[in-house]
Formats: structure tokens, sequence, C-alpha cells
């Protein structure tokens, strides 16, 4: 009884094998993602220069291609892309580190203050609100010879204070000789920018009071980064510290 089920498994198993190796010798057929556009549709165009360049200002192949983009299907944005003034991608990426379990919209309130519905207050604008409210307190309690120098602006404290925490010079585990050294690198910008942001959110999260709201410990680091102290940028100083005490090691680099 189980010897016909055998041959019977072993005939289907050859047919299979067969059937994939004629159609791998197939010419002309390629494995394609599927998608919902057809092939008349174009592709949307988010760049905002586009939108802010004058019309006198516009070439003829230019004014054509406006011309014929109102009468095209053009293809939904993604949702992460945006041709919005006010779309700032250090800002995007920053919250998307911030989120915790899907939940972006709470992670965008803590650095924005937009209320979505009557649930949610939006995060990273409220870390904004509070760099300018504490500047402009800061800036009305000062003398009139001081008012000039106090920034304002929550966006170039943003920045700046980001900027300010960037390492240039990382450390990198190589094995040699069955040991690992921490050998020094520079680092990419992607990596920087990376780094900076880790160390803010998690300065925030496990060196702080839990009693303290999110939105005003950040807010305080971001503040503490932009006038070059705290301990963000302590982080930075010991990290170029140790790759200083380990230059003997920078050989090892391009072993």
């Amino acid at each position: 009884m189980a010897a016909p089920a055998v041959k019977a498994a072993r005939g289907w198993s050859g047919l299979t094998l067969g059937v994939r190796s004629v159609v791998l010798r197939l010419p002309g057929i390629t494995q394609v993602r599927w998608s919902r556009y057809g092939p008349e549709y174009r592709d949307p165009q988010i760049d905002k220069e586009y939108y802010r360049k004058p019309l006198a200002e516009l070439t003829e192949e230019e004014k054509y291609d406006r011309e014929l983009r109102k009468t095209q299907h053009i293809k939904a944005a993604p949702a992460m892309k945006t041709s919005s003034v006010f779309e700032d991608p250090l800002i995007s990426k920053f919250t998307n580190m911030m989120m915790k379990g899907g939940n972006k919209v709470l992670a965008r309130s803590l650095m924005t203050q937009e209320v979505w519905g009557s649930l949610f207050h939006c995060i990273l604008l409220q870390t904004l609100e509070a760099l300018k409210r504490k500047q402009f307190e800061k800036y009305h309690a000062a003398p009139a010879e001081e008012q000039a120098t106090i920034e304002r602006n929550p966006y170039t404290i943003f920045h700046q204070a980001l900027k300010n925490c960037e390492p240039v010079i990382g450390l990198v585990p190589i094995l040699k000789g069955g040991h690992f050294y921490q050998v020094p690198v520079p680092l990419a910008d992607r990596r920087r920018r990376f780094l900076a942001m880790k160390w803010m959110i998690t300065e925030c999260r496990e060196k702080k009071h839990r009693r303290v709201l999110m939105p005003e410990k950040l807010s305080h680091e971001l503040l503490q980064a932009f006038q070059n102290q705290g301990p963000v940028i302590k982080r930075k100083h010991d990290m170029h510290k140790m790759a200083e005490a380990n230059r003997a090691l920078a050989h090892y680099r391009w072993w």
C-alpha cells in the first residue's frame, strides 16, 4: 500500500521541478511588483521649490509640463512625504525615533501642539511651544542690550541643539588577534544625526524624573544642548576623549 503512494509522490515532485525549470527558462518573463496604478499615471511632484517658482521664470518646457499635468492622472503621494512648506525632515525623523508601539500621533504630539480630535494632544510641537515660551520669558526678563542675542525661534534652537550634539569621531569594535579593540573612525553625517537623536531621547526617557512630562524634559535638554551644555554634550565629549586615547589603534581600521 505504501509503495504506490511513494511512487506517486515522487512523480508529482519530479513534475513540479520540471515545470519550474521550464518557467525559469522562458524568455521575456520578469517578476515585477504589482501596482494599483496603470502606466498612464505619473509620479506626484512633492518638491516645494517646484511650486514656489514664479510663472515668469518658467521655461517653455516647464510651462508645457505644468499644463500637461492638469489633464493627466497623478499617483497619490506617500503618507510620509508632503509638499507643505512647514515640513521639516529632521523633525519627522526625530518623531519616528520617539514613536513607541506605532503610536505616531502621540509621538508627533510631543513635538507639536496640535489637537487630533479630543483624545490626543500632539508631542513634538508641545516641546517646540515650551522652547518658545521659555525663550520669550528670558527675552522679556533680560536687559535691552541682551535681548538681541536671545534666540526665540524654536526650530532654529532644535536644529542647532542637535548639531551641537553630533559627534565627529566614533568607536568601532574590530577583532584583532582574538581581542576586540575600540578603533576610532570618522562618522558619516547620517550616523552623527542618529547618535545625536538617540542620546537626546535616551537622556529624556531614562535619566530624568518620571513625573516630569516629556515635552518639559525634552525642551530643557534642547536648551542646554543649544548652549553647548548638559549631559548629551558631555557624552559627545567623552566619546571624543576615548577616541583620542585610542588613536594608537587607528591603523587597525584598514586591516
